[in-house]
């Protein structure tokens, strides 16, 4: 007797994917992909996000919503790169998305929203606008006070958008307040300091919002979905609001009548730490705002879509299961693999590419003004790196070096037809991630270096440890064709020179090859400026040392991380009280210790006060083989990746190993 896995799968995720009815229309399965910016356009829709939306659904997700912080105003410009929903010109494509969506079996709906004062003129050359001239704690621009005959053009550009959407073929429209946007503003008594009938009490303040959502209601016909997203939880007393008012304002906006979909997650822009928990990192639970849309779904007749860290499908199913909401968003998750519904469906619960949670290549680019990408999933930065051409004919492969560019390499040749041969010196696969998934802020940050074991085993990947190579001991392998991704080293023989206190790195540290001894005084010397010099100075202090000082040459501390992992780690410094000094440049040795200079007064300071020294962003390529090998066999063919070429980041070894893997 065969048992159907498929059958067993899906009755473990029969909620999931169950059917769900959404006003008038009915979607295929529970899972969305809630709408977010990926900064491909400047206001006109462009045929890139067409097809990176269009994959989404093609993977099986039932709800597509799209364009995130859409504007519907021409004189509150799209940010982010987002789409104007105002303009004419976008409709052609509007109708193109809503047909292909379609095509699969999908709903699509697009978020809708005027962002007020959150937000740059800059760019523009128009003022924000707001019903109160009170700043934003993120952006800081004082706004233009919305007039009361302002106010009507807003509300039926709101209208003018969902009609739009209709006439395109579109499923329905996503109002927002979420993250601190205009109608989310009228909302808070600490910012609307109006007097007039959209000011004064919680009726007036909410008036600009019921008004939005009458008029969407008159535009558009009973069979278009009006959804409204807001936040249950502000993570924030900035706004005046907690989440007793957030559940009263639904309530209010409930009993309208109109709304078929309330989405809520959590957190607010009116703080950088309220901000970060607006697309919440690793350092926030699982399942962050669930509590939050759980209670929602108690007191609300319409149903519920919760966002915010949720990863897998057994936590949807568990979520839906609980009762805390009718739909769950999985955006992060999605774009990590866009097939996790299919493969869920399907039983390939272990094929499923994992997100690792580390908001450096989605999120974090996008609020650093560039377009996202994917760190675990590089075809969203390259559609070429999508699909791959099985190989004319079978090579022999030899790849050396088990990090995450070579195991890419490996998982992505074998997947062709190659026959791969993987030489790890080391005691097992991972490179320099084996150190950084130790770090405790990213307890997620190591899944993808799992999946990529699983696959290479589930490939039948010849995978060799303990083997360390010569170029004579490759050539006799006979190779047709040779990888390097021999990765980096740490390099502070420099740096370190004399200085009496212990000198290491961070990542011996974080392998256990180094310990930090109770009571000692450490100082982190970072000149990288991202996640890793905040990450091993709350790493030392709370290992037990005494004293823990984190210098930089540069303006801040982590002052190219993103805006989104900033604040966590900034909270956790001042938890630890961390010294933070930057502006300090090493500047030689002394004595025996260090010297210190500071970059503007010139003045010099040595740093005795340290029993143990660690250095940040110290790494050489490992590129000597690969000379090595084109000098004993000109002829073959040898290819290096990866930290091997230059030390990056992890991005960037995935995207090379799965790019080299597709071409050879």
């Amino acid at each position: 007797m065969t048992t159907d896995h498929s059958t067993s799968v899906r009755r473990d995720f029969q909620n999931l994917f169950s059917p769900f009815r959404i006003g008038c229309r009915e979607v295929k399965n529970r899972i969305v992909s809630t709408a977010h910016a990926p900064g491909f356009d400047s206001g006109l829709l462009n045929k890139r996000h067409v097809d990176y939306l269009e994959r989404k659904a093609a993977g099986g997700a039932g709800l597509i919503m799209a364009f995130g912080s859409a504007s519907v105003y021409k004189y509150s410009s799209a940010s982010y790169g987002s789409v104007s929903l105002w303009d004419p010109e976008n409709e052609s494509l509007l109708e193109d998305l809503a047909d292909k969506v379609h095509a699969h079996g999908g709903l699509i709906m697009s978020q809708a929203t005027h962002m007020g004062r959150r937000g740059d003129s800059s760019i523009s050359g128009r003022p924000l606008q707001a019903p109160s001239a009170i700043s934003e704690g993120v952006h800081r621009e004082t706004p233009h006070v919305l007039r009361i005959e302002e106010i009507p053009p807003v509300i039926d550009a709101f209208a003018d958008a969902a009609a739009r959407l209709e006439r395109c073929g579109w499923d329905g429209i996503e109002i927002t307040s979420f993250s601190g946007h205009l109608i989310e503003q009228f909302w808070s008594p600490a910012i609307n300091k109006r007097t007039d009938r959209y000011g004064g009490d919680l009726t007036g303040r909410m008036r600009f919002s019921e008004e939005v959502i009458e008029a969407v209601a008159e535009a558009v016909s009973d069979d278009f979905i009006i959804g409204f997203r807001m936040t249950g939880d502000p993570v924030t007393d900035d706004l005046g609001l907690d989440q007793d008012d957030m559940l009263e304002i639904a309530e209010r906006l409930d009993r309208l009548g109109h709304i078929d979909l309330f989405h809520i997650s959590g957190g607010n822009a009116a703080t950088y730490a309220a901000q970060s928990a607006v697309v919440p990192g690793d350092t926030f639970a699982r399942s962050t705002f669930n509590h939050a849309a759980h209670r929602m779904k108690e007191n609300l007749s319409a149903p519920v879509l919760v966002a915010g860290r949720i990863l897998e499908p057994e936590q949807a199913e568990e979520a839906l299961v609980n009762e805390d909401c009718d739909l769950v968003g999985m955006t992060r998750a999605i774009i990590a693999d866009p097939e996790l519904p299919q493969k869920t469906m399907a039983g390939e619960l272990s094929q499923i590419r994992p997100c690792n949670a580390c908001t450096e290549g989605c999120i974090g680019r996008l609020y650093m003004g560039m377009p996202i990408i994917c760190t675990v999933n590089p075809a969203i930065g390259d559609s070429s790196l999508e699909n791959f051409e099985p190989a004319d004919y079978t090579r022999r492969v030899l790849i050396v070096g088990g990090g995450p560019a070579g195991m890419e390499a490996a998982r992505v040749a074998v997947a062709r037809g190659h026959d791969v041969m993987l030489l790890e010196r080391g005691d097992r696969l991972g490179g320099q991630m084996t150190a950084a998934v130790a770090a405790p802020e990213r307890p997620h940050y190591g899944r993808h270096i799992e999946w990529l074991k699983k696959e290479l085993e589930r490939l039948n990947v010849d995978v060799r440890l303990k083997t360390a190579v010569t170029p004579d001991s490759l050539i006799e392998l006979d190779p047709d064709k040779v990888v390097l991704a021999t990765g980096s080293y740490p390099d502070i023989l420099t740096a370190a020179g004399d200085v009496t206190a212990r000198c290491v790195t961070d990542i011996a540290i974080l392998e256990q090859d180094v310990s930090i001894e109770k009571d000692e005084r450490v100082m982190v010397y970072d000149r990288e400026g991202k996640f890793r010099g905040a990450s091993i100075a709350n790493f030392a202090a709370n290992a037990g040392a005494s004293q823990v000082e984190l210098v930089t040459p540069l303006w801040s501390v982590c002052e190219d991380l993103d805006a989104m992992q900033k604040p966590e780690l900034y909270r956790l410094l001042a938890e630890n009280q961390v010294v933070l000094s930057p502006n300090q440049q090493l500047a030689g040795q002394k004595d025996g210790y260090l010297l210190l200079n500071d970059v503007w007064s010139g003045n010099k300071r040595l740093a005795d006060e340290a029993d143990l020294v660690v250095f940040v962003g110290y790494q050489t390529a490992e590129d000597a083989l690969y000379e090595q090998m084109k000098q004993a066999d000109p002829q073959l063919n040898v290819q290096i990746i990866g930290d091997a070429i230059a030390p990056r980041r992890l991005s960037d070894a995935i995207s090379e190993g799965v790019r080299i893997g597709s071409i050879l």
